[in-house]
């Protein structure tokens, strides 16, 4: 703090404080910026035009007009501060940092952190000292909102609470205004209730601040607030679905968060998916049921034969079931076999998931593995052409490993099925090649997103890296976007 305002009852005073200030400044090599200073003349409560204020070396200090303005460590005022200008001057600043930082090329949580760190310090500087009622501030979060829609990163329908809710708690972590608020002007009282400073106590004795903090110290309502979200998103009857489906205790919530945590997905992508998540998009049946609008047929545009919801296009629909569906699959599973061939030195060099195109059978004198190829046993079995499967020569083992991408509900009903689908096979396996032990491991993620516990466990029982489930989630994550925007914007 660099400014500097003097108190005075006349223009004596005044006088007298401004040679101390003078003297003081010149020993410690400082001078004026005579400038930048003025003077104000108030007079019964009314502001009036004063003399210019003469110092002893000769220049003078220009008395402040009526209609003329100063600014105080960031805050417009006369003898009193402008809310109605101050206010403007904020939300214009603030929408001007925020539509700089969305036209920037930075990831969706980048972006977010971006305005949390630039942009909103500019309005909560101004809390505490300026009078925000509950609904400037909602209409200050409105106005971000709708920036934020028409740079693509938030449909206009999707869950309000989310966005404001923490990434490890599947939201997006926007600083919301109301909150900040309080925070701030809970800190400013903190600070006053506590200064031994003769002012300050004066300021809290005349009731200009009030006592607002717990048995603690901490400041009410900081995590209340959040909990206020969780419930208010747990409560919606159609957005409250991705919450409920997010808190099965078959997910895992830790490895499912990974694509927030980790942000590194395109603004407009994480923007589409969670509309996808609170299914909003406009499929035939949200359109008529919820939209309202004058909808003939609610049937899947595609197969014709299910009512065209969101859940139907991310991972039921037959017409697709062997392109669009299989080539998510796929996707995710090239991950992992490519991620068992480097672990196995089958290959040297890594290759995005994307452009790798996994052979059918990569063999060694240690390791021999199988990529949708068919096992052939002595006794057919009905299931006998799982994704993957690893030969252990040496120990003799073998590993049977199969994907799914199921709806959010399917989680656990997939994970059974796959264990028992191949449970014939594997026990042919072992008898025929007399191993010792053959295991079944399925690794589900499901449409949205959403990662079995059990597959966090079967990965780390293969010992593959840390990130090949981000990259097997992202895989998924891109393939539901995808396929729902090439199915509802074709063109």
């Amino acid at each position: 703090m660099d400014d500097l305002k003097l108190y005075a009852r006349g223009k004596t005073q005044l006088e007298r404080l401004m040679e101390l200030v003078r003297k003081y400044s010149e020993d410690i090599a400082m001078t004026f910026g005579l400038e930048k200073c003025a003077t104000v003349n108030v007079k019964r409560g009314i502001m009036a035009r004063g003399e210019d204020l003469v110092l002893s070396d000769g220049p003078d200090v220009a008395g402040l007009r009526a209609e003329d303005r100063y600014k105080y460590l960031g805050i417009q005022q006369t003898f009193e501060i402008r809310q109605r200008e101050n206010k403007d001057n904020t939300k214009e600043e603030l929408f001007r940092r925020v539509k700089k930082v969305l036209r920037t090329q930075l990831s969706a949580k980048n972006k977010i952190m971006a305005i949390n760190s630039w942009a909103i310090p500019t309005f909560n500087y101004t809390a505490g000292i300026l009078s925000w009622s509950k609904t400037e501030l909602e209409e200050v979060d409105r106005s971000i909102r709708t920036l934020l829609t028409q740079h693509g990163m938030l449909h206009p329908n999707s869950a309000v609470e989310r966005l404001y809710l923490p990434r490890k708690e599947g939201g997006r972590g926007m600083t919301n205004l109301g909150g900040a608020a309080l925070k701030e002007t809970e800190k400013i009282n903190d600070y006053f209730q506590k200064s031994n400073l003769p002012i300050h106590q004066w300021v809290a004795s005349c009731g200009r601040v009030s006592v607002s903090q717990t048995s603690n110290g901490e400041a009410p309502g900081n995590e209340n607030q959040y909990e206020i979200l969780r419930q208010s998103w747990k409560a919606k009857p159609l957005h409250g679905r991705f919450y409920v489906s997010l808190h099965q205790s078959e997910v895992d919530l830790l490895s499912t968060r990974t694509y927030l945590t980790q942000g590194y997905l395109f603004p407009q992508t994480e923007g589409t998916l969670f509309a996808i998540q609170d299914q909003v998009v406009l499929t035939r049946t949200y359109a008529k049921h919820i939209m309202k609008q004058a909808v003939v047929n609610t049937k899947c545009r595609l197969c014709n034969g299910a009512e065209e919801s969101v859940q139907h296009l991310s991972s039921g629909c037959s017409a697709i079931v062997g392109t669009k569906y299989l080539a998510r699959h796929n996707n995710m599973g090239k991950v992992v076999h490519q991620m068992l061939c480097l672990q196995k030195q089958l290959l040297h060099q890594f290759t995005p998931h994307h452009l790798y195109n996994p052979q059918t059978l990569m063999e060694n004198e240690h390791t021999k593995i199988y990529w949708d190829l068919t096992v052939i046993t002595d006794r057919g079995v009905e299931h006998n052409r799982p994704d993957v499967v690893v030969w252990d020569k040496v120990a003799k083992t073998a590993l049977i490993i199969d994907f799914a991408v199921p709806q959010d509900y399917n989680l656990a009903r997939a994970y059974t099925e796959k264990i028992t689908k191949y449970e014939a096979l594997a026990k042919k396996m072992k008898d025929m090649w007399q191993l010792k032990s053959v295991n079944i491991k399925p690794l589900i993620i499901s449409s949205n997103g959403l990662v079995h516990r059990k597959t966090t466990e079967h990965l780390k029982e293969l010992n593959l890296p840390q990130n090949s489930l981000m990259w097997m989630q992202k895989a998924v994550i891109l393939g539901t976007v995808n396929i729902v925007r090439q199915v509802l914007y074709p063109h």
